[in-house]
Formats: structure tokens, sequence, C-alpha cells
């Protein structure tokens, strides 16, 4: 979740910026409010004539055919139809026509009028600041008329209609509506001309392609009979690519065969090749090896039986295996002889067959060749035919149109148009600028807008620290309080005492001599902010410094001093500044003996120590200046006095009041030896370089910055300083609730004096 309180600071912050800077909006709103006003009442007087015209998409249907400029009905084409005809409005053209319609040169209104101051001077920056390319002149003569019609013409569309508000603005109520009665007039004639010119063209323009197309026509229906000519009569049938692809047909189908064919002869002849002879089916199946193979069967059944009987030396048995012998031979003899006969009819027919292919295949190809070139032959024919029948419907068409158009051509007399006037433009009675109410608004606005803008960039400009917030932010330290503005706070001069305010109280003793004033109770809450700091061991020795001279660390001394003494505590203030005091000046006491004169040893603490008029508050002054402050206040003379007075019971808190920071190194020897350091910011004068230089300084020489105050604080920045709680008196009481501060301060002043004296 977002946490509200950084947004409530930052508008906070913003309103605080406004307070603060309120002459400066205040200026800026009645300067621009004022230029606005001046430029108004020394305005002229500017009428604005309307004339209302009425834009149809479509003119009226008096034919039934379209005409040359229609429009596309399609709503894609909607916006863009209006926005043209917006534009045309606008054309040089139509201002031309609109211009010889008013014939400006002879009228006195327009010819014989003066610009303005304004407009002389926006002329003259026009033309001073012209590019080089525009600064050739046209040469028309109607180019004046023309800028002037454009510069006070003005289309409205009307929403949701298709009506157009054509208004013109000029000095002269007449010439404002003569010149928007006569734009819509040229717009109309535009329109019609337009129209019908574009009408005329097209049938002069249809009339040329009427006879072309015929020259065309002729010279494609010649092409076509000498293309018969030159090819076969069969190509120019209508089913002649049928008969080439029939024979196409059969010679494939044939081919397909005849692969068929050869494929099975090469399978014969692989098969008989590959197989033995006696193996071969024609082998086996011959009468002539049945035969052979039977008597071999009787041979050796014969010697089988002589086997039985008789040894194998047997004259008989010899005469039978010979008779074996010789049946065998002749019958591996037939069987050789009848498988040499079947390879040789296989390698036959395979030698066949392949032929066959071959030559079935040469004729295939051919064919297509043949069915390639009459259907070549027949789509150059076909192409011709198409050619010739589209160019007869083209010239057709083209003869419709260029009736169409002759009839529309006649039309131009009766001057039908998709333009009319629904009202036209009237003597304006009242002015339409400068607008008084409106200009003030506006300029109220631009006012603030400027003001605050200035406001913003003023506070941007300006670095000085100009809130608590801006404080902790800048400088990264608690803030103690703040000290509020008023005519007796502010720095001490160096001729003596300050003195302002209606009572002339000394600007340091504020807390003192007026108690119950917001000033002090400023001082109290400071106090009670420095002494809860640390509740468990308040500071005792405390240093208090600034960044710049001039931010009241010496008027915060004193007075933060007096309101630690109304606690009933005992303090003693010591004036460490060695170059520039001023301690001595508000008591109004004698600095021939003080801190310099102790730490150099021309003095003891006893004699330096001076007793003031408020109870419990001791000063010691800073005696006379010496050439080397630093070195004094790094001695052991300081570090023992402050241990003194720490040791000691008769002091409760001891204030130093140093130099600034920034420009001495006294402050960072003093608060690197004290118990607390308060930084002093004037508001609205610290530099945030210098706040963030001078805490930087005081860090680094490892001095303990408890906390700063913001002082001199104005009202304007958002701090209030009223009460609802207040000191109430009785009548008499309040009658002289001046008496004890006058007393007291009557007092002071005396006793400052025999001081002196």
């Amino acid at each position: 979740m977002n946490d509200p309180a950084p947004v409530e600071l930052r508008l906070l912050d913003t309103w605080r910026v406004l307070v603060r800077r309120r002459p400066l909006v205040l200026a800026c709103l009645v300067a621009v409010v004022g230029v606005v006003l001046l430029l108004t009442l020394v305005a002229t007087p500017l009428y604005r004539a309307t004339s209302t015209l009425q834009i149809q998409r479509h003119g009226p249907d008096i034919l039934t055919h379209r005409d040359v400029l229609s429009v596309d009905p399609s709503w894609a084409d909607y916006q863009d139809f209006y926005q043209t005809q917006y534009k045309i409005l606008q054309s040089r053209a139509v201002l031309r026509i609109a211009a010889e319609r008013l014939d400006l040169d002879s009228r006195p209104e327009f010819a014989d009028r003066r610009e303005s101051p304004v407009g002389r001077l926006m002329t003259w920056a026009r033309e001073r600041f012209r590019p080089a390319a525009a600064e050739t002149p046209s040469g028309d003569p109607l180019d004046p008329a023309i800028g002037y019609l454009e510069g006070g013409l003005t289309i409205q569309p009307v929403r949701s209609s298709h009506l157009v508000k054509v208004s013109f603005t000029d000095r002269d109520a007449g010439l404002a509506r003569d010149a928007a009665n006569a734009i819509a007039a040229a717009y109309q004639e535009f329109i019609l001309q337009s129209r019908y010119s574009a009408t005329a063209q097209a049938s002069d323009f249809l009339t040329k392609q009427v006879a072309q197309v015929q020259i065309e026509l002729s010279d494609k229906e010649r092409e076509l009979q000498q293309a018969s000519a030159d090819k076969a009569i069969l190509a120019l049938r209508d089913d002649s690519t049928d008969i080439t692809s029939q024979a196409l047909a059969d010679l494939s189908s044939q081919y397909v065969a005849a692969k068929g064919r050869l494929a099975l002869a090469e399978a014969r002849l692989a098969a008989v090749l590959a197989a033995a002879p006696d193996a071969l089916p024609e082998v086996l199946a011959s009468p002539l090896i049945l035969a052979l193979k039977s008597k071999y069967a009787e041979v050796e059944r014969a010697r089988s039986q002589l086997a039985e009987r008789f040894r194998d030396d047997w004259p008989a048995l010899r005469q039978v295996d010979e008779e074996l012998r010789q049946a065998r031979a002749r019958l591996e003899l037939e069987t050789q002889n009848i498988a040499r006969q079947v390879r040789e009819v296989a390698s036959t027919d395979h030698t066949r067959a392949r032929g066959e292919v071959e030559n079935l295949g040469r004729r295939v190809e051919e064919q297509k060749l043949e069915v390639q070139r009459v259907n070549k032959d027949a789509i150059e024919v076909a192409s011709l035919k198409s050619e010739i029948e589209t160019r007869r419907h083209f010239l057709d068409d083209l003869v419709n149109r260029q009736s169409e158009t002759e009839v529309s051509d006649r039309l131009r007399d009766t001057q039908a148009s998709n333009v009319r006037v629904v009202d036209a433009a009237e003597t304006p009675k009242v002015p339409v600028s400068p607008r008084k109410r409106f200009n003030l608004l506006v300029g109220i606005l631009l006012g603030l807008l400027a003001g605050v803008g200035a406001a913003f960039l003023a506070d941007h400009i300006d670095n000085t620290v100009k809130g608590e917030y801006d404080l902790e932010r800048t400088a990264d330290l608690p803030v103690f309080g703040h000290v509020p503005l008023f005519e007796p706070l502010r720095a001490v001069p160096e001729g003596g005492p300050a003195k302002g305010g209606a009572s002339q109280h000394p600007i340091g003793l504020a807390s003192w001599l007026d108690p119950r004033s917001a000033f002090s109770e400023a001082f109290r809450s400071l106090r009670t902010s420095l002494l809860l700091a640390s509740p468990d061991r308040p500071p005792r020795v405390i240093v208090v410094t600034s960044c710049e001279p001039g931010d009241g660390k010496s008027t915060v001394s004193v007075n933060l001093a007096i309101v630690l003494t109304q606690l009933g505590r005992r303090v003693l203030l010591v004036d460490a500044d060695l170059r520039r005091p001023r301690l001595h000046r508000i008591f109004g006491v004698s600095n021939q003996v003080g801190l310099s004169s102790l730490l150099t040893g021309n003095a003891c603490f006893e004699d330096v120590v001076q007793d003031c008029e408020m109870p419990g508050l001791a000063l010691v002054p800073s005696g006379p200046l010496p050439p080397n402050p630093s070195e004094l206040l790094q001695s052991a003379s300081l570090q023992a006095m402050l241990d003194r007075a720490r040791e000691s019971t008769d002091w409760d808190h001891v204030l130093l009041d140093s130099p600034p920071a920034v420009q001495v190194a006294d402050s960072l020897i003093l608060g690197a030896r004290a118990d607390a350091t308060i930084l002093v910011v004037r508001s609205a004068k610290t530099a945030r370089e210098s706040l963030v230089a001078g805490v930087a300084r005081l860090r680094q020489a490892h001095v303990q910055v408890s906390g700063a105050v913001l002082n001199a604080v104005r009202e304007q920045d958002g701090y209030h300083y009223h009460y609802k709680y207040r000191y109430y008196r009785t009548g008499a009481e309040a009658g002289s609730a001046a008496d004890p501060a006058t007393r007291r301060f009557a007092r002071f002043r005396r006793k400052r004096d025999s001081r002196s004296a």
C-alpha cells in the first residue's frame, strides 16, 4: 500500500512554495490578464457568416446507368469521400471561382482596408522568414483575393449528417456574407464542371477506343484465316485432338503388350540357359528321349540279370556293358541336341520381342510429337478465336458506354448535382471575436499557470533552505525547532546594539524582556527538544554554530541561555567567536577582558566571568581579538576551562557561541570538545551547498551534531505562531500589559549605560 504521508507532505510543500512566492504569482497574474485585456480591447471585431450545404454521395437518378464520376457505395470509402469534398471546398480552384464571382478589387470594403498593427507585424514576419523557394511570385492577379478567402474560410461538418457549414470570418459583415455564399456557389460550379467535363472527355476517349478496337478485331480475324490456311484442315476440327490422341493410345497399348512379351521371352531365355539339358521340359517330353531311356533301361536290366550269374570278365557280360555304354552315349547326345534346339528357339523369340518393343517405342515417340504439334496448332487457333470473341464483347461494351456518356453529357443544361445549398449565409449581427469573457477567463488561467510556473522556477533556482523538511532532507539532521522571524530578530550590526520594533527591544534579549511572546515560546520548544535529545544525561557543554555569517547563531545562543535559566538552571554563556564577537554588545558589557585573555594567560577564570541581569546567567565575553584564534582554541587552557566548568557545581550548562563552520575551523575545534553541537540555519538565506559543506566538515572532525535550529522562519513559509491557548488578563491587567516589559527594559538600559560609563 502507498503511504499517504509523502503525498500529503509534497502537497504541503507545494502550497508553501505558492504562499511564499505569492507576490510573484500575483505579478504574473496581473501582467497576463492586463496584456489579454489590452489585446482584447484593441482587437478588431470580426463577423462570421455561415452557409449550409448538403453533399450527397450520388446525384439525382435521372438515368439508369452509372455516371463516369460515380462513387463506390462501400462504407470504407464513406469518410474518404467527404474528406475529399472538404479539401475541394478549400482548394485554390474553388476559391479562384469565388474570387471571380466576388470581384474583390472593385469592392471598397476590401480594396481600401488596412491591416491592424498586429496583422502588419505578422505579415512582415512571414515575409521576413519565408523560405527562399517561396519568395518567387506566381504572377496571378487573383493571388491576393485567393489568399484572403483562404484565410477567412472555415469548414465544419455536421455530425451524423450530410451537411457541412461553410463559414467566412471578416471585419465587414456584408463581405463575410457574400464571401460565404460565393464559396458555396463556386463549389457547386466546380462539381458540375468536374462532372460534365469528365463525361465529355470520357465520350471522346470512348469514340477513339471504339475505332481502335474495330481495327484490332479486323486484324485478328485476318490472322485467324491465315492460320487456318497454314494448318491442316484436321487441326481445325473440334475432334482433331481426339484422333491423334487415340492413335497414341493404341500405340501405347501395343507398346506395353510388346514389353510384356519381351519380359516373358527374357524370362524364358534365362530359364533355358540356367537349367540343365536333361531338366528341360522339351527334353523330358521328347518321344525319342523316352524311347532311348526305355531301351537303356532294358539293357541295364539284362546286365543286372547276367551279373547275378556270371563274373565281370564274362564275354557276354562285357558285350552287355558295351551296349549299355552306347545306349547312355546316345541318350546324352540326343538330350544335348534337343536342349540346343530349345535354347535357339528361346533366343530367337527374345530377339524378335526386343525388335518389336524397339519398333513400337519409336512409333510412340513419333506419335507423341505429332500430338504435341496438333495440340500446339489447336491452342493457337483457339487463342485467336478467344481473343476475337473477347474483343467483340469489349467492342459491344464500349459502344454501349459511348452511348451512355453521350446521353449524360446532354444533361449539362439541367444543372443536376449532388450539392445543394440548404441555408444561404445571412448578414451577421453580433461579432464572434473578440470574446471578452472567454478571453478574461483564459487570461486568468494563463496568468495563474504562468505565476505557478514562475513560482516553482524561482523556488528551483533559489538554493536556500526554506523549511524543516528541506533542512532534514539536505543535511540529514533532526530539527530541534524553528524560530519565527519578527522585527527584533535580526543580526547584530557592527556599531552596537540593534534597534527595531515598537518597543526598541535588544534583539538578543526578547525571551527575557517578553517571555509570553511566540518568539520566546519557540525558544522554550527548542530548549525542550535539546534536553530530551539525551534525557539520561543532558549536555553540559553546548556549542552553537552556523554555516554562514548572519544566520542568527548569537541570538539563538543568548535566548537559549535565557530560557534555560528560566528552568532554574545556571548557565555560563561564552562568546567563543574570537573573530567577530557579538555578545558583549547584546548585554552592553565591557569586552576588555574575556576568553582570549584567559587563553593567553592574561587573566584567570574568575576575572572573565561577568554576571548578567538575568538570574542564573553569567557571561564570558570574547575579550580582545587575537591574531591566532584557532591556535588559542586548540590550547590546553580552553580544555582546562571546559573541564573546570563540567566539574564545577556552579554551572549546569556551558553555551559556546562559535564562528561559522564553513569559513573557519574554530567551530570544529570547539565541537570536538563539547557534549552537543547545535547548527543554526537561517530560513531563505542559508544555501543548501553551504549547509551540506558545513555538516560534512563537522562530521569529518568527529563533532557530535545533535540537531539543527531553523531560524528566521516567515509566516508565509507555512509556520503559524497563533496559539489557541494564550495568556488572558483582566481589564485592569490588560490596560497595563506592557508595563512589566517596559519597566524591565528601562532597568536593563540604565544598568547597561552605567556599565558603559
